[in-house]
């Protein structure tokens, strides 16, 4: 955990003698280093960090609850002399310096930007600057919030390790980052606070008591596990988590043995922070059950695990079963009828196929009844634009990601967010600022879109049999407002790379796969035939095997090399 970045301050706005308000431009965790000329020994000066600015140009700290994030310097008189307090860490973008001698300017305050620094894996960039903004939003998001542990926010006092914030930001976070030790690391402290029954507590570290066993939150103790052996190919992962995974859902299983995971059981936090619907608890909470199964089986297998592996299949199975019958309607409705209730279901593979069709088309109709807007809160965020896109709808995910109306990722940015907030209505037009109790603006879970980003604009993915992106899914989707984007994935093996550009009605694809890696790749065209690489067909392209196409991609088997594709768009 380090300084890894310094900020200069683009504004200084003086509110009265002594008095200013300095803007870095960026919303960050970490410290602000003060240089100070012309104070006599004795002299105090006082920073109080925060987020926003009131209407009238005030610094915003009521969001903060009762962290007081303010620093003291008392000079001793010299010339010049430089305050950085190097056991502190604030979350803000704005600094209220108070006692200052003289006019401070720009060059005397610097902001340095903390946190665990983990390596730089990935990069993305695209034709829109709202989308860029928002991934870079992201970014910030994470490094602010990933200090020591994943936080669930810098600034207030709780910077505490929510669970599901971190296994529902994780494919995003591991997008982005190497975050393979830095996860190994809390998956410690989880196991060490289990309970002797088996219950995950929220929040890890384990500083609040009596809050444990909720679902998608303790539901980290298999996701995040699972996830980090598919991105990163590493067993011992998931020999180490094996007894915590394997306790956390016999104990959800003792105390549900219809296999319904009924609210009346433990904690439940539901969707959290959805908008204007609530998602029925539990049909969130049931289907994350199945989930947590079906992960523990999978590890089962891949640890030799045979009799533990079928056992937990055969429960997967069953607890799908009394999903559909329990929640699943004569028409196709999950009950709720909100968008999150069918991203459950259709996400983690609960549904028959003629279910699943069946359950689509609800979702569209409810996002298409709501003017192409979004409910979803912290746990149908992820899932939102990939399930819309692996069905058909890509143009519909496009939608949300440009939208700018309340609410969506583009209205925080078009009223100056530099990080995702913690809600929706963390500051609205008509309201002004959201609740004081709960109201970060540096909060990364409704971020979570970043994986989609990644994984479907840019089309960097892998086979769901894969591991550590060895069979790599080469399978960009154009669309919306883009004409091109761009994305690098650091892999273990090397650097994945794609880009593709859409003019004068061709598409070209750029798409690099490393060493150790082959790739399945397809080319978004609905003229397979016209398809080239280096100008020649497909079939005749060296590193290339040329594989049946779909009604909108030409597809081709590729070995470690640097590809160039065109094909009518």
């Amino acid at each position: 955990m380090r300084v890894t970045e310094d900020v200069p301050a683009v504004a200084v706005t003086a509110l009265e003698p002594g008095r200013f308000i300095v803007d870095l431009g960026q919303n960050l965790a970490g410290r602000v280093r003060l240089r100070v000329r012309g104070a006599d020994a004795g002299d105090r000066i006082r920073l109080r960090h925060g987020e926003m600015l009131q209407a009238d140009g005030e610094l915003y700290t009521a969001n903060l609850r009762t962290a007081d994030a303010t620093d003291y310097f008392v000079s001793a008189g010299a010339t010049e002399e430089f305050f950085e307090p190097i056991f502190t860490v604030h979350g803000f973008r704005y600094v209220e310096v108070d006692g200052y001698p003289g006019e401070l300017t720009a060059d005397d305050v610097t902001g340095r930007v903390l946190h665990s620094d983990t390596p730089v894996a990935g990069r993305f960039d695209c034709s829109d600057p709202g989308v860029n903004q928002l991934l870079s939003n992201i970014r910030w998001g994470q490094r602010g919030n990933f200090v020591s542990v994943p936080t669930d926010c810098p600034q207030r006092d709780e910077r505490l390790g929510w669970t599901a914030d971190a296994q529902i930001f994780l494919p995003t976070a591991a997008y982005q980052a190497d975050v393979l030790t830095f996860f190994q690391n809390w998956c410690a402290d989880l196991a060490v606070a289990q309970t002797d029954e088996g219950a995950i507590p929220d929040v890890i570290p384990h500083v609040i008591t009596g809050r444990h066993g909720t679902p998608a939150w303790a539901d980290a103790a298999t996701i995040v596990p699972w996830t980090l052996y598919r991105f990163y190919g590493d067993e011992r992962v998931l020999r180490t988590a094996w007894p915590v995974m394997r306790r956390w859902v016999d104990y959800v299983r003792r105390a549900n043995p219809d296999l319904i995971w009924r609210h009346r059981t433990s904690g439940h936090y539901g969707d959290w922070l959805q908008v204007g619907v609530r998602t029925d608890r539990d049909v969130l909470a049931t289907a994350y059950f199945a989930r947590s199964v079906e992960f523990t089986a999978a590890t089962a297998e891949v640890l030799g695990l045979t009799d533990e592996a079928a056992a937990y299949r055969e429960l997967w199975t069953k607890i799908a079963a009394a999903f559909v019958a329990e929640f699943v309607d004569a028409e196709g409705k999950v009950r709720g009828d909100t968008q999150t209730g069918y991203l459950l279901p259709l996400a983690f593979g609960l549904l028959p196929e003629q279910a699943e069709q069946v359950a689509v088309k609800h979702l569209v109709a409810d996002l298409e009844l709501r003017g192409r807007s979004l409910t979803t809160g912290f746990a149908g965020v992820a899932l939102l634009c990939p399930i819309l896109t692996r069905y058909g709808y890509a143009e519909l995910a496009y939608d949300l990601l440009h939208d700018d109306r309340y609410p969506s990722w583009g209205y925080s940015i078009k009223h100056g967010a530099t990080t995702v907030w913690e809600r929706w209505d963390g500051w609205t037009e008509e309201s002004g600022f959201g609740p004081v109790a709960m109201n970060s603006f540096n909060h990364y879970s409704l971020g979570s879109v970043g994986e989609w980003l990644y994984g479907d604009v840019a089309g960097i993915s892998q086979a769901p049999e894969s591991i550590g992106f060895r069979d790599l899914v080469i399978k960009p989707c154009p669309g919306g407002r883009l004409t091109w984007a761009e994305a690098s994935y650091d892999i273990p093996s090397g650097r994945v790379s794609t880009r593709w550009e859409i003019a004068d009605g061709t598409l070209t694809l750029a798409v690099t796969v490393p060493p150790g890696a082959e790739a399945t790749i397809h080319i978004p065209t609905k003229s397979p035939d016209a398809s080239r690489e280096s100008g020649r067909p497909l079939a005749e392209a060296e590193g290339l095997t040329r594989l049946e196409p779909t009604a909108t991609a030409a597809r081709c088997h590729a070995t470690p090399g640097t590809y160039h594709f065109t094909a009518p768009a």
